[in-house]
Order: C-alpha cells, then structure tokens, then sequence
C-alpha cells in the first residue's frame, strides 16, 4: 500500500500545483497566479499529498476576515493517476483538523451539483446541502454549497 503524507505547501511544490491546477483547460498563466495567490494568503491551509514522494493533490482552505469562525475549502484537486485512493480524504481531515486550531466552527465549500465524484466525497466526510445558488459563477455554474459543522 502506497503511503500518502500531508503537509502545508512549499516554494518547491509550486511547479507541480501549478500543473495540476492546470489541467486540461490549457490555462497555464491563470493557474500559476491562483496558486501563487493562494501560497501568499493561505500558506498553513495550501495543503500537498504526496504519495511516494510525488504531489499527488491539493486543497486550498481559507479563513475569511469578516466571518473569522466559518472556513472555507476553496479547491480540492487530485491527480488522475492518485484518485480513489484516499488522498482527497486525507487533505480534508487535515484541514478539519487545523481549523479546529484556528476555532473554526464551520466549514463550507461549494461544488457543482453535476459532481457527482465530488459530492459522494463531501457527504461521506459529513457535509450537507446549505443551498443552491444559481448562476454563481455565472450562468449555468450553479453551486451547491455545503456545510459541516466541526
């Protein structure tokens, strides 16, 4: 069995976030200034995997000023080749766990209602429907957001 650590981001991940922020969109430039964006004001709660050495996700957390007791998952992204493994898993109770540090009482997070991967994940650790917004990244990105209380 493959062994998967967790751990805050670091200057020497920065390349290979990047590309797998990137993904298939071929939006390189707009990957690399959400990751290094996301470095700069999220630096304890920009969480790597590695499995064997090699980043195989991501989770980005924040912790908005004006609601300091609510966090929020702001991506999850796991390598193709590392899915159903555990790692998206592993990401989200570490970042339960350093929100618990940080007195967060609420996590939220959206996901689009046709991710139906995603979704399992998320009610499998607990979360459940808050609402549904429609248009939210504009129209036809509708979201639902979801919420666990920790």
């Amino acid at each position: 069995m493959k062994q998967i650590k967790v751990r805050a981001i670091n200057e020497a991940d920065y390349s290979c976030v990047c590309l797998l922020e990137q993904g298939s969109s071929g939006a390189h430039y707009q990957a690399a200034v959400f990751v290094r964006q996301a470095m700069t004001l999220w630096p304890r709660l920009f969480l790597v995997s590695e499995v064997d050495d090699q980043i195989a996700g991501y989770l980005v957390g924040s912790i908005p000023c004006d609601y300091p007791s609510s966090g929020w998952i702001l991506r999850v992204r796991v390598d193709a080749a590392f899915q159903r493994m555990g790692v998206a898993t592993m990401l989200m109770c570490k970042i339960e766990d350093l929100m618990k540090d940080y007195r967060i009482n609420q996590i939220l997070l959206s996901c689009s209602p046709v991710n139906h991967g995603a979704l399992a994940l998320y009610y499998r650790q607990g979360y459940s429907d808050l609402n549904r917004e429609t248009a939210y990244f504009g129209p036809g990105e509708d979201r639902l957001i979801l919420r666990k209380t920790i």
